[in-house]
């Protein structure tokens, strides 16, 4: 009881700063250093820096601004277009084959960018004008891309796994590892479901005319605009899994891969680099101060004994192992609907991750289910980043009723998901224990 009130303190500041509209980062930090300087006294101030410092001295946090230069530079320059001019004709013969293309080519784009705005962009401005004019049903025409593009956070080198590690101290290279298998289920699921939809209901996704098909040559030579994304991905994950390279290394294998992309498809120019230079240093310092603030509060949320009383709270309510996880999962969902990722990851894995690791799950598997519910997040009204990004690049007629109602079935598919890696745990650590050996 005597760790009551220091919690209800450190909390009510965090919740009063968010309500006054204050930078999360700086919420944080300020509400973790009233209530260290209230309840602990001044001098523990000097360890919230140390803990920082701490952060900042870290080697796997070099990768976070690689990987997202990278995106950048592939985004400009011009691999998604080459992408899809393939799928459409090898998969426009088939019934919703483009929409099954899309989310193709979202799955590689998620492989060779490690974030969700690309996939979603990228393929809203690319591939929904051309399904649209095809005749297919908005449903299927924009939810695989939604879909699609969100397997960004799970599909390594998926940046939410590199700051998951840094949270939880997890090898980043064994999460990378373990959201492969899930990542590329869940693609399977949206392809499947495109296919089994509209092969019953053909008018949902028309199949490409006869005349506008080219022979088997002509696709074979426009298959040429995979080479590059298959290179650079075999470059970056198979210098981590081949035991070449750390993901720090490989970071940077990606960073110089997508920097020569842009110049085989002659889009490199020093605009171009500052452009994804100046995205990379906003992105990567929003995300740092974040992480700074995060950890203070962290630091004295330990101190105050909040740790201790939310295990002490869990275990006490004497419910199965796996129910305690399935209401952590429950507690995402309904967070994911008001708060983005990284500020649920912050607030939420201090205080669940020593709980499941007491029980005696493995915090790979955690973050893989983790991540997954973050792609529910991320389609799920009214905040889901992915449906803003969409409404921004999508055309005129595109309504925002349209967006919410094609995502309701991929969000199904997404919560099969979630259950097939909680009940069956080796989806997500069967790779790990193969490439890195077991702990």
């Amino acid at each position: 009881m005597n760790f009551l009130l220091p919690i209800a303190v450190l909390f009510g500041i965090l919740v009063v700063c968010l309500v006054l509209g204050l930078p999360m980062a700086f919420t944080m930090a300020s509400s973790a250093v009233v209530a260290a300087y209230i309840f602990l006294g001044p001098g523990t101030l000097a360890f919230v820096v140390t803990q920082t410092y701490g952060i900042m001295c870290m080697l796997p946090i070099v990768a976070l601004p690689l990987f997202v230069f990278m995106a950048s530079a592939l985004e400009k320059a011009g691999i998604a277009e080459a992408l899809y001019a393939a799928m459409h004709q090898w998969m426009g013969p088939l019934r919703g084959g483009l929409a099954m293309a899309t989310v193709l080519i979202c799955t590689i784009i998620a492989a060779m960018s490690g974030v969700v705005a690309a996939g979603v962009v990228t393929m809203g401005l690319v591939a929904l004008p051309i399904m649209l004019k095809r005749g297919y049903n908005k449903t299927i025409a924009i939810g695989p891309i939604l879909a699609g593009g969100a397997l960004g956070t799970l599909i390594p080198p998926s940046v939410s796994f590199i700051i998951y590690g840094l949270l939880t101290k997890t090898s980043v290279g064994r999460l990378f590892a373990g959201g492969l298998i899930p990542g590329l289920i869940l693609s399977f699921l949206y392809v499947s479901y495109i296919g089994i939809r509209c092969y019953f209901n053909p008018s949902l996704g028309p199949t490409v005319p006869k005349e506008e098909r080219v022979s088997l040559r002509k696709k074979i030579t426009l298959s040429r605009g995979l080479i590059l994304p298959i290179l650079l991905i075999l470059a970056v994950l198979g210098s981590i899994f081949g035991g070449i390279a750390s993901p720090t290394e490989s970071a940077a294998v990606g960073a110089a891969g997508a920097l020569v992309c842009a110049a085989i498809n002659r889009r490199l120019s020093w605009q171009m680099v500052k452009e994804a230079c100046y995205a990379t240093i906003m992105v990567s310092t929003m995300v740092m101060w974040i992480v700074f603030g995060a950890n203070c509060f962290t630091s004295v949320f330990v101190q105050l004994g909040g740790q201790s009383l939310a295990r002490e709270f869990v275990l006490g309510l004497g419910v199965s192992p796996i129910v305690i996880v399935a209401m952590m999962m429950l507690s995402y969902f309904i967070l994911g609907c008001v708060v983005d990722e990284l500020t649920m990851m912050l607030l939420t894995i201090p205080v669940y991750l020593p709980i499941l690791i007491n029980l005696g799950y493995d915090p790979v598997w955690f973050g893989i289910l983790f991540i997954v519910n973050m792609q529910i997040a991320y389609l799920t009204p009214p905040f889901g980043y992915s449906l803003f990004y969409m409404k921004g690049v999508a055309p005129p007629g595109v309504t925002i009723i349209d967006i919410y109602r094609s995502i309701l079935p991929f969000i199904g598919l997404q919560w099969i998901g979630l259950f097939l890696v909680m009940f069956y745990p080796q989806l997500a650590l069967w790779l790990p224990e193969i490439v890195f050996g077991l702990r």
